[in-house]
C-alpha cells in the first residue's frame, strides 16, 4: 500500500511541477533563439533588438522584448506581403506556435498574434502600406 501512495504522491508533485512557470532566463533564451530564426528573414532596412523591460511587471520581475522591423522587398507584381506573411507563418509552425486571437485588419494593417502558451511567449506581426512595412514584437510574460 506504501508504494501506491509514494507512487501517487510522485506523480501529483510531478503534474503539480509541470504547470509552473519559466524561468526569466529560461523564456528568454527561447524568445532569443526563436527571434533569431525570424531575423534570418531578408528586409531592407531590418532592424532587430532584445530587450528586457520591467513596466508592468510586479517588483522584482522583468519580461524579454525582441523586436523586428523591416520593409517589404520592392516587386513589381505586388506579391511581397503574401511571400512575407507566408514565409513567417511557415516558421512560427515549424516553431511550434499557435495562432491567438487577432484583431481584424484595421486601418491597412494586418495583425496576427502568435502564441508559445507553454513558455508565456507571444509574437504579434503586423504588415502594413506604411513604413517599416513590418513590425514582429515578441515578450515574454513577467517572471522574476
Amino acid at each position: 500500500m506504501r508504494g501506491v501512495v509514494a507512487c501517487g504522491l510522485v506523480l501529483v508533485l510531478a503534474c503539480a511541477c509541470g504547470g509552473a512557470q519559466p524561468s526569466f532566463e529560461e523564456a528568454a533564451r527561447f524568445l532569443r533563439d526563436d527571434g533569431a530564426v525570424l531575423s534570418r528573414l531578408s528586409l531592407p532596412g531590418k532592424a532587430v533588438a532584445l530587450t528586457r523591460d520591467t513596466a508592468g511587471c510586479p517588483a522584482g520581475a522583468a519580461r524579454s522584448v525582441y523586436t523586428l522591423t523591416g520593409d517589404l522587398p520592392q516587386d513589381s507584381s505586388g506579391k511581397a506581403p503574401a511571400a512575407v506573411t507566408t514565409i513567417l507563418a511557415s516558421e512560427f509552425h515549424r516553431m511550434g506556435y499557435q495562432e491567438g486571437e487577432s484583431p481584424n485588419e484595421r486601418f491597412g494593417v494586418n495583425v496576427s498574434v502568435l502564441k508559445k502558451e507553454s513558455l508565456g511567449i507571444v509574437f504579434t506581426v503586423a504588415v502594413r502600406a506604411e513604413r517599416p512595412n513590418v513590425e514582429i514584437t515578441g515578450t515574454t510574460a513577467c517572471a522574476s
